[in-house]
């Protein structure tokens, strides 16, 4: 199982999304990261993803949110498991995936779609969304974890 060599947090403004670089240089996106940053009620424990085969996390999965998701998100959704740099088990998401989920809550929210449950989620995705056009989710994995500088060295 893949290891954490570099673990970091990404800050946009007050919002904050755990990262981490594995063994082997493939970055990750915590899921814990995700939900919390999105603002989602608390961090998953274990595998929480739909029922249905896809592993897309729950809050994705709801009936109105069905016409923004394709097929190519379910296809990055792909959960990585690997253990921090404690040791401890966790999972974790390809950097695509947080840019496509904002792109996701950005099309429903553009559409009128959103419950109201669901419009922080929409809020904090649009902050989240305008930086990463600036940086690119990558730039910012390294930055946040110090990898670029040990890489570079």
């Amino acid at each position: 199982m893949p290891q954490a060599s570099h673990e970091g947090v990404i800050q946009f403004g007050d919002i904050e999304i755990e990262v981490a670089v594995l063994d082997g240089g493939q970055r990750v996106i915590t899921q814990g990261g995700v939900m919390v940053g999105l603002g989602c009620i608390r961090p998953p424990k274990g595998r929480q993803h739909y029922r249905a085969g896809a592993n897309l996390p729950a809050f994705l999965t709801v009936q109105n949110l069905a016409p923004f998701v394709g097929e190519g998100l379910a296809m990055i959704a792909k959960q990585i498991e690997f253990r921090t740099k404690q040791g401890v088990k966790t999972f974790g998401y390809a950097p695509d995936f947080l840019p496509a989920i904002c792109d996701v809550f950005g099309r429903a929210q553009r559409a009128g779609a959103l419950k109201a449950a669901q419009r922080n989620i929409a809020h904090r995705a649009g902050i989240i969304a305008e930086q990463l056009q600036r940086s690119g989710t990558a730039g910012l994995i390294d930055k946040a974890t110090s990898y670029r500088e040990t890489r570079e060295v």
